[in-house]
Order: structure tokens, then C-alpha cells, then sequence
């Protein structure tokens, strides 16, 4: 049995909510169910509201994020810090167009927005928090830990791999298992999955086309590699230097055999999620140890040329709200990416390195886990305890 409550002139089964204070301070727009139709005909989807050209998407119960609309008879909008944009028509009571990527090639999906609101019941079914499972991807197999957990009784849920999670993703149960759904600018995931005496079979739609079946069973030890043991410095590692060209035109050098003060280069891409996730936390400690600590983001960009590149990250700084300096690593894909850093290779999108006051490194993570997995947490107070340490020895 799904569990929802579908208000307004639709009769598919999605699922959203937003909070009482959400919908007080939205009462004097429109309320529509927004989907995004995947190319194998799947549907994700999401509340939206609309006041004053302004688009507000619900990502689930547990994120929202503002398109502001330009146009007259076609209405066009881009999302924050991602390079993912919008059109849309008007059709009878609502709207259908286009969710595109500007940085691919041909992708583009089936948008739609009709008049209502869905609104997530409290999961009557006690699942298992954690799922070890296997995902069979073409002739793969891949292991990773499918969680689950509740947010004010509503099932919420998250696919954490080696590298990273699929961020936040809602959703019902329904005979014999249940769905969650995503959409946050960027990733857009759909899930169904069936369970029964632990264990787990289901299948994933993740983006145009990705598809992958999986099986597996409840497990809440089970873990995945060692973040901290999947990326190596090279053999003939020294120390790091880099001549990168900034955010303002200029040129940002650096060399670990000059710095006074514990620092984190972070590996990241404004076409990442996982890295916005990060990106927020880093910026979190850069503000919180006042100068005391640095922290660089080496963005690593497809977009074929260094204008473009600039432009997206200075999107995804602005976006965030971020404070600490980035630079360009790479704008396209001819450019080698492993040549700017001392590692063996860049195994993930985010991965960073931690540096002490006297340029030694202490540790490289690769991945994230973001607010979305059961690791997310004890990451965020274990890395400010180990700074705190190497602030306290920078100044002994």
C-alpha cells in the first residue's frame, strides 16, 4: 500500500511535502507536481511552487532550491550552482518543456508541471536502516550500501558507494518494499525496491539513461573501502607545487614547502554533487578557524575552454555561498588530470588532501559522504577534531 496524499487535479502516484511554515509562507503562488520523465519512460518527481517567476523545487522533505524564470511565451530558468537549465510553455493549468545539461551534449529531458500537491503520509513499515547490496551494472558487479532511515515518519533514503551517495532521495513504501525518488538540479534517481525476510532485490534509474538492477541484504556493519586508504601519493612524491589560474584572472601558486599553516586542497568539479556537499562543510571549517587553516578547491572542468570553466565555478562559489579561494585545474578532457597533484591517480570527485603546518601530508580522503548517509556526521566532528589538533600543533 503507497503511502500519500495526491491534492489537486492529478492521479499518479507521487509524493512531496513541504512543511506547514513552508506552505503558509508559499500560499499566495500556485502549487504544482513537477516530473521529470527519464528516457526509458520513468518518472521522477517533486513539488514545485511558483510566485512572482520564481520557481521553488522540493527536493523530497529534505531540501529546496530557487529557478528564477525569464520570458513571455517560453519561460527559461537555469539551476543553482549546477550547468542545468530549463524551458517551459504554458499548457491547460500548468506547464511542460525542457530539463536540459548545458555542459553535454544532447541531454535533454521531458519536463512537466500540472496543478496540485503531494503530500508524504509517515511510512507505517519499520525497514532496516542499512542494505549491503550488490549493483549489476552491465557485466559489473559493484558493491554498496542502500540506507534508509525516517525524517518526521516519512521514509527517506540515500545509495552510498565507494566515492560518494546519491544525495538525498524520499519516499513511500508499497506492497512488499517501497520507492524513493531524487532530483536536486544535477542527480535525478528513482528506486524500487522489494524486501522480504532481510533480504533486498531492486532496480535503479538514475540521469537520461543509467540503469542498474541490485540484490543484497540487511546489514548495518557493513562498510565499504577506507576513504583514507583508496588514494596514494606517487613514489617520486616530494611535496605539491601548483600554477593555477584563479577565479579572477589571475595566477594562484602554490608549494607545500612554503605553507605556515594546516591546509586542505580539495579535488572537486562544478558538475559535482558530491563536491557542493563538501563544499559546504570545508567552507564551514575555513570559517569557523578564522585563518587559522587553508583550504583551496581545485576544480577539475569539462566545459572545453578556461572562459567557460571560470564561469561555472564562479557559478557554483556564488551558489554556495562558499569563502574559500578556488582555482581552475583542468577545462577540458585532453588535459591530463593526474598531472597537476602527486597521486598514483584521481580516483574521485571530491577527494582531498589534508596538509600540516609544515606541508607533510596527513591524509588524503577520497570521496564523500554526504547529510544524507549514516557516515556524514561522525566525518564532519572527526575531521574538525583532527584540525583542531594540527591547529593547536602549528602553534605550539
Amino acid at each position: 500500500m503507497k503511502n500519500y496524499i495526491i491534492i489537486g487535479a492529478i492521479s499518479m502516484a507521487l509524493f512531496s511535502c513541504s512543511s506547514p511554515e513552508q506552505e503558509t509562507a508559499k500560499s499566495a503562488g500556485k502549487n504544482f507536481i513537477g516530473s521529470i520523465i527519464q528516457n526509458d519512460s520513468t518518472r521522477v518527481s517533486f513539488n514545485v511552487h511558483l510566485e512572482d517567476n520564481i520557481l521553488t523545487f522540493y527536493n523530497g522533505v529534505r531540501e529546496s532550491f530557487e529557478v528564477a524564470l525569464s520570458g513571455e511565451d517560453t519561460l527559461k530558468g537555469t539551476f543553482p550552482v549546477f550547468a542545468s537549465d530549463l524551458w517551459l510553455v504554458a499548457t491547460k493549468g500548468g506547464y511542460s518543456g525542457e530539463y536540459y545539461r548545458t555542459d553535454a551534449e544532447n541531454y535533454a529531458l521531458q519536463i512537466e508541471l500540472v496543478p496540485g500537491r503531494m503530500t508524504y503520509e509517515q511510512s507505517p513499515v519499520e525497514f532496516s536502516s542499512q542494505y549491503a547490496i550488490t549493483r549489476y551494472i552491465g557485466d559489473q558487479e559493484k558493491p554498496a550500501l542502500l540506507q534508509l532511515g525516517k525524517k518526521d515518519g516519512v521514509l527517506v533514503g540515500t545509495i552510498a558507494t565507494s566515492t560518494g551517495d546519491s544525495r538525498f532521495l524520499t519516499g513511500y513504501a508499497v506492497e512488499g518494499g517501497f520507492e524513493l525518488m531524487g532530483f536536486d538540479g544535477r542527480f535525478i534517481y528513482k528506486v524500487r525496491a522489494m524486501v522480504k525476510n532481510g533480504f533486498i532485490d531492486g532496480h535503479v534509474w538514475a540521469g537520461m539513461t543509467g540503469y542498474y538492477s541490485f540484490s543484497g541484504k540487511a546489514d548495518d556493519s557493513a562498510t565499504l573501502e577506507n576513504p583514507e586508504e583508496m588514494s596514494k601519493l606517487r613514489e617520486d612524491y616530494t611535496h605539491i607545487e601548483w600554477h593555477l589560474p584563479g577565479l579572477d584572472g589571475d595566477t594562484v601558486h602554490f608549494d607545500s614547502r612554503t605553507i605556515s599553516k594546516p591546509t586542505i586542497l580539495a579535488i572537486q568539479g562544478s558538475w559535482c554533487p558530491n563536491c557542493m556537499d563538501e563544499g559546504r562543510v570545508l567552507d564551514q571549517y575555513y570559517l569557523e578557524f578564522d585563518g587559522a587553516i587553508d583550504v583551496f578547491g581545485l576544480s577539475y572542468e569539462y566545459s572545453g575552454t578556461l572562459e567557460k570553466a571560470t564561469a561555472a565555478v564562479k557559478k557554483m562559489k556564488r551558489d554556495l555561498g562558499t569563502s574559500f579561494p578556488m582555482v581552475i585545474a583542468t577545462f577540458n578532457s585532453d588535459q591530463d588530470r593526474n598531472a597537476i597533484l602527486p597521486l598514483e591517480r584521481i580516483r574521485s570527485y571530491p577527494t582531498s588532501i589534508m596538509l600540516d603546518h609544515r606541508g607533510n601530508v596527513v591524509k588524503i580522503h577520497t570521496g564523500f559522504y554526504g547529510p544524507s548517509t549514516k557516515e556524514y556526521e561522525g566525518y564532519v566532528k572527526h575531521t574538525r577534531e583532527e584540525l583542531k589538533a594540527l591547529v593547536t600543533q602549528a602553534n605550539g
